[in-house]
């Protein structure tokens, strides 16, 4: 069964994600797919794509000198080699402000959200009403998810990462399955996993946003295109995580302490009537596109 999924990601680029589900989306715009997640800590490829992937790199800068116009009383030598300008550079931490500040809202969000939960239950029996739920859905992470850009490096894209998982592992203990339904039932009837996977996350997370602005401070940032297999390496992961999390009726607990590795690799699909695939992220197979105006498009096949 296959389900579109049209909620946007971004981090510099514009993504449409879809997911083959087996079940309906507890959340609307977000995914219903969990993928088994894997404990390797396997470092994410840095190959590029195979030919039949899209790819588009950008143009390196020309280093030829002009041949028009010289000046009359000089002419400059071009540049050698060690001196040819490359792409413009910054700080990691420059460019993740947007992300740390939208870490900071969820978080308090979700404090609001897991509170609004907490007063809907007693020893009995579980009751939330329409506005609990819209309490909850409003801590959704992904204005955070939006935030993060291709091009850092590999260790703080996965410090960023990690801090991401927290958020997603906490919302989707509240969000996931069926536990969150206007009404009230007992208790008991509850699936033992509900509203309880998050605490993990909840607890480690500030060390995580620390650990995460620190690697930072000392990163650059080099932007990368918008149409390159890197960026699309950073929508897979996010996508990886929101699957892990809220897919499949997971409810939260999936934190990505390890790298999740990505790997292309053209391969025919078992239905001779869909496109190929297109390689792995952490073992579950994708399909990826690029075009324009749209960006990526991407398919994660699971469950």
């Amino acid at each position: 069964m296959s389900v579109r999924w049209g909620r946007r990601l971004s981090g510099v680029v514009v993504v449409m994600a879809v997911v083959s589900a087996c079940a309906g989306s507890p959340v609307p715009g977000t995914a219903t797919m969990t993928p088994s997640p894997s404990t390797s800590s396997t470092a994410p490829s840095t190959s590029a794509p195979p030919t039949s992937a899209p790819t588009s790199a950008p143009t390196s800068p020309s280093t030829s000198p002009p041949t028009s116009e010289l000046p009359s009383t000089t002419v400059e030598e071009p540049p050698t080699d060690s001196e040819t300008p490359g792409p413009a550079a910054g700080t990691a931490a420059d460019e993740l402000v947007p992300f740390f500040a939208a870490v900071d809202e969820i978080d308090g969000k979700l404090g609001v959200a897991a509170a609004a939960v907490n007063a809907g239950m007693s020893d009995e029996y579980a009751t939330f009403d329409r506005q609990t739920i819209d309490t909850v859905d409003a801590a959704a992470p992904w204005p955070a998810a939006h935030a993060i850009p291709a091009g850092l490096d590999p260790a703080t894209e996965q410090a960023v990462l990690l801090v991401y998982s927290d958020l997603a592992s906490r919302f989707g203990s509240l969000r996931g399955g069926d536990c969150l339904e206007v009404g009230t039932v007992p208790r008991s009837s509850l699936n033992a996993d509900c509203f309880a996977r998050g605490h993990v996350a909840k607890v480690r997370m500030p060390g995580d946003v620390d650990a995460a602005r620190a690697v930072a401070e000392s990163s650059a940032f080099v932007a990368t295109s918008p149409d390159s297999p890197a960026a699309a390496e950073v929508l897979l992961r996010v996508e990886y995580i929101n699957k892990a999390n809220m897919g499949c009726g997971t409810m939260g607990g999936y934190i990505a302490t390890e790298p999740i590795p990505v790997e292309w690799s053209s391969e025919p699909s078992a239905d001779p009537a869909m496109p190929p695939l297109d390689g792995k992220v952490n073992g579950v197979h994708f399909r990826a596109g690029y075009a324009d105006p749209a960006g990526w498009t991407i398919e994660l096949l699971a469950c």
